[in-house]
């Protein structure tokens, strides 16, 4: 089964820098999928050097989005977010220290339970409708600033 590694773990399974694994995505020697900007998604066995298939990693890969655009889903805010996947109630992994990978089906599960369970839930209830997204967050920011 292939797994989706981060650029530190990459480079620990080749054993080097991470620079180096970096010039190996430039140079197009490994294969890597951009989730958010600071994210790169590698195969763990394309990186052990084992059979591969681009297309099949491209379906796994587009699993998953970046907290932002799981924001997006779940109508809660980044460290919302984040929190929830710490705890285990949204399923994700950390690619680096700066980054998570967010499973859209769990994020979307996650939305439907609040959906269905709001009556017995305290406290303030989520602005649905409106986005969370911390970069729509500070372009509406922006925005007010500058015609205000």
């Amino acid at each position: 089964m292939d797994r989706i590694i981060g650029i530190a773990e990459a480079a620990q399974i080749r054993r080097m820098s991470r620079e180096g694994i970096l010039k190996a995505i430039r140079s197009g020697r490994l294969h890597a999928v951009t989730l958010s900007g600071k994210g790169l998604m590698l195969s763990e066995r394309q990186v052990r050097g084992q059979s591969f298939s681009v297309k099949a990693f491209g379906r796994m890969c587009s699993k998953y989005c970046s907290v932002p655009d799981a924001c997006n889903i779940v109508f809660k805010v980044d460290s919302a977010v984040i929190r929830d996947l710490r705890s285990g109630k949204i399923e994700g992994f950390q690619i680096n220290s700066k980054c998570w990978a967010v499973l859209k089906s769990s994020a979307e599960a996650e939305f439907r339970d609040y959906l269905e369970n709001q009556k017995n839930r305290v406290g303030r209830k989520r602005d649905v409708g409106a986005t969370r997204s911390p970069r729509d967050l500070r372009r509406k920011t922006v925005l007010k600033r500058r015609a205000g």
